[in-house]
């Protein structure tokens, strides 16, 4: 499918998009899994003495909430590109709880990138991008080694979806500014579900993260569509 249009690129992700809407109440689900989760994870801490610091419970919350709807989103791309193996919403849901261990050594490389670029903005609001990159890549390392589009494993997948968010930054600006001034992202977040995670969060802060992590989501949406219609059907699926 290298010959395709943009305009087939961007119908991949408006329709991926649609579709994470439209379905709230799965997303509802997984935020409620992710909070249950992060209940138990943290009773555990607490058995061993080690109570979560306000910061330690925020970074939780965004990463729980972070992997509810990219679960979600790939639960999307099984119902609508066609070349996704069944069940892959599942394994997606498996593949980014088992992958801490991927998942830090993401964090670390994109902390370096960071300080390569030079630190600019607020350190919150900087851990933040950093974690949510690191997940977003970590996603599409699931992807690429679960679908192989076009042949593509994980690494390689993972540079397509990169290089256009590289190349796509303008884009990126424009979810964000639009979803700071949305006041009320209701609808979008499904952080109620996961109230258990985010109940010490100040709610205007709560409304922050939430429209936040639905730009980021959005952002990544299209950069892996544009990956997949790029990459084109898997030579055979995993």
């Amino acid at each position: 499918m290298s010959g395709t249009t943009d305009n087939s690129k961007s119908d991949l992700a408006q329709v991926l998009v649609a579709w994470m809407l439209e379905n709230r109440p799965a997303l509802d689900e997984r935020m409620r899994m992710e909070g249950s989760r992060g209940l138990i994870q943290e009773f555990m801490a607490a058995e061993g003495g080690q109570l979560p610091s306000p910061g330690e419970r925020l970074d939780r919350a965004r990463t729980a909430s972070a992997r509810a709807w990219l679960s979600h989103l790939a639960a999307a791309i099984e119902a609508k590109w066609p070349g996704a193996p069944a069940g892959l919403a599942g394994r997606m849901t498996e593949f980014l709880v088992a992958g801490d261990e991927r998942l830090e050594a993401l964090r670390l490389d994109e902390e370096a990138r960071g300080e390569q670029r030079g630190r600019a903005g607020d350190p919150a609001d900087e851990r933040r991008e950093v974690e949510l990159r690191s997940l977003g890549r970590l996603f599409s390392e699931g992807i690429g080694s679960m679908c192989r589009p076009g042949g593509d494993e994980g690494p390689a997948f993972t540079r397509r979806v990169t290089e256009w968010q590289s190349e796509h930054l303008l884009r990126n600006r424009e979810l964000i500014d639009a979803a700071i001034a949305r006041t009320t992202p209701e609808g979008l977040s499904g952080s109620e579900e996961a109230a258990t995670l985010w109940e010490r969060t100040p709610e205007g802060a709560r409304a922050r993260e939430a429209a936040l992590l639905w730009a980021r989501v959005q952002f990544l949406t299209e950069a892996v569509a544009s990956a997949l219609t790029e990459a084109g059907a898997p030579t055979s699926a995993q």
